[in-house]
């Protein structure tokens, strides 16, 4: 343990993950605040969710009320995690050059600008059309790249900017001068990103007839072959970790699968939920029983946290985002604890959907639960999943109870190293005060 907890320490000193972890922190607020929203938008305001429908919302709610509900929840939500590569594009760069002591302001407005510019091309070489905003390519799905792309701009400030040392009050003049100093380092990140912007331009419109992450993706979800299904589930759980979320979300949607559709289709006709075509269907298996719905992994992470943890931070976090997590809504937990980017959970968040998937499996095969083909409500408690996907299947529920309760304990070592990682921090900031 205290090696994995020296490993931990020694790994998060580096300045890119300095960086995240400061990142993170400062832009836990609002994400929680969006996460609160995400489940007023995807579970109370909308019909195909498990609140709506629980309370019966369609009775007694008013259309006023609803269209009122659903416009405030769903501008907040768009607002906060549609751009959430914006704000921590500037953060990422800001903290990276205040690390090296130079201008952290016009770092982050750099950053921005050229983040901007390179989704611009890229967006224009993918659809051939002239727009900014949508696409999605702002969103939270993407923020490893935002947090890469400050980085690099804050070490284009540290190699090439001069030193600032911020003061109380800025008269104008100061400000115009600091303005003046990073007109260049401004120019060149620009010009890097109109670069790297034009190269993704380039690339993308001679392969965009064949660049479809859903594509890509179908393969598995349609895919009755463990391992094949496997190890994309594990590789998508570590881009998900780095902060890219798009692939895990495509893997965990099985609306679209064409074997999904054809489980379903049999069972409708034969009235049976066993012995259908795709037993081991890798959509099914991903999103009922592998991340159960989107946060139960997570969720479990918080219950760990709530029981054996003994730092206060960790505990404050996870007790603000139980509600959100506990209705699928997991990304104020994984900004605010941080997830993203903490080696600490990494080997949990890869090992746990893992795990979790090829125990579904062998109790599929021993026919000991059938195999989940029904639609699930937004919003459904992650251990509550395979309950509704199977129809109501009691000894599914038993099971699925039993998993997250796998689940919770599979954590425990990750809070444990989180809190031996904690208490080695201490000592060695207690020895550099002692040297100083």
């Amino acid at each position: 343990m205290d090696k994995l907890a020296k490993w931990c320490i020694w790994l998060r000193r580096r300045s890119f993950f300095r960086v995240a972890q400061r990142t993170f922190a400062v832009l836990m607020p609002i994400a929680t605040v969006g996460a609160f929203f995400q489940v007023l938008q995807d579970s109370v305001f909308a019909p195909e969710s498990f609140i709506y429908n629980l309370f019966d919302f369609d009775k007694i709610m008013s259309d006023r009320f609803w269209d009122i509900g659903t416009s405030l929840s769903q501008c907040v939500v768009e607002v906060i995690f549609g751009l959430f590569c914006l704000f921590t594009v500037y953060f990422s760069a800001s903290f990276t050059a205040k690390i090296y002591r130079k201008d952290a302001t016009m770092a982050g407005i750099s950053a921005l600008t050229s983040l901007l510019v390179m989704v611009y091309l890229f967006q224009l070489g993918l659809t051939g059309r002239i727009s900014l905003i949508t696409g999605g390519y702002l969103g939270f799905q993407y923020t490893f790249f935002a947090l890469l792309l400050g980085y690099g701009v804050g070490q284009v400030f540290h190699w090439l900017g001069a030193d600032y040392e911020p003061v109380n009050y800025e008269h104008t003049e100061l400000v115009q001068d600091r303005a003046i100093k990073a007109l260049k380092l401004t120019l060149v990140t620009v010009i890097g990103g109109v670069i790297i912007g034009g190269i993704l331009y380039a690339a993308i419109s001679k392969v965009k007839a064949n660049f479809s992450l859903s594509a890509m993706t179908s393969t598995v979800e349609n895919s009755n072959n463990l391992l094949i299904t496997v190890p994309s589930t594990a590789l998508a759980s570590f881009l998900s970790w780095l902060g890219i979320e798009e692939p895990i979300l495509r893997l965990s949607n099985v609306e679209t699968s064409a074997a999904a559709t054809a489980n379903l289709t049999y069972v409708m006709r034969r009235g049976s939920i066993w012995k259908i075509p795709y037993p081991y269907l890798g959509g099914s298996l991903i999103s009922t029983y592998g991340v159960m719905g989107g946060c139960a992994v997570v969720l479990a992470l918080a219950v760990a946290i709530l029981i054996w943890g003994r730092r206060k931070e960790p505990e404050t976090v996870a007790k603000m985002n139980l509600w959100p997590l506990l209705f699928s809504s997991s990304r104020g937990f994984l900004v605010g604890l941080p997830v993203i980017l903490n080696p600490i959970y990494v080997i949990q968040l890869i090992l746990v959907p893992v795990v979790n998937m090829l125990i579904a499996a062998l109790a599929i095969f021993l026919h000991i639960v059938p195999t989940p083909v029904y639609p699930i409500l937004t919003g459904t408690p992650g251990p509550l999943v395979p309950f509704f996907a199977t129809n109501g299947n009691w000894p599914t529920l038993i099971f699925s109870i039993f998993l997250f309760c796998l689940d919770v304990v599979m954590m425990i070592p990750a809070v444990k190293l989180n809190n031996r990682t904690k208490a080695l921090l201490q000592s060695y900031e207690m020895e550099d005060d002692s040297h100083v």
